[in-house]
């Protein structure tokens, strides 16, 4: 497993772990739909976080590149239907980074909340849009900034 949070009790691990899938679901599917060019940029974004991000993180997003098409599949089939319930349960576990925050390595903890931060902005405007004009739903501007996540303190 991922060696910054191998300390973490196993729920802790896999919310860490899938978080920015929860992150790229809450904003792509906040319209009430699942784009497929949304769904298409949650994987490339995966991928090219695997080269981007600095050591710490880059472990996490290739963890999440092994099978990202399938796990995105998956959770998107287990998530309740209804637009409102799966917002509210996907804001309920992103928020619970919050309490798992303060168990991290600090520079982690920030590196994770800015890297979910950015995901939510990238997913937000794969549908592009005309000229990138009214690219972000109404819905997804609820979402976009993760209302849910407290930013973690520096250390």
């Amino acid at each position: 497993m991922l060696d910054f949070i191998k300390h973490l009790s196993a729920d802790e691990q896999r919310i860490v772990a899938q978080s920015p899938i929860y992150v790229s679901l809450l904003i792509a599917g906040a319209d009430g739909h699942f784009d497929t060019d949304e769904k298409r940029r949650i994987v490339e974004l995966i991928h090219i976080k695997t080269i981007t991000e600095r050591y710490e993180l880059r472990s996490l997003y290739k963890h999440l590149n092994l099978n990202a098409q399938e796990q995105i599949r998956n959770m998107i089939s287990s998530l309740p239907e209804n637009t409102d319930e799966r917002n509210i349960y996907l804001s309920e576990l992103i928020a619970r980074l919050n309490e798992i925050f303060p168990k991290l390595e600090g520079s982690f903890a920030v590196q994770l909340y800015s890297s979910l931060r950015q995901f939510a902005v990238y997913i937000s405007t794969a549908d592009g849009g005309w000229w990138g004009i009214s690219a972000v739903s109404d819905a997804e501007k609820a979402f976009v900034k993760l209302p849910m996540l407290n930013a973690p303190a520096h250390s």
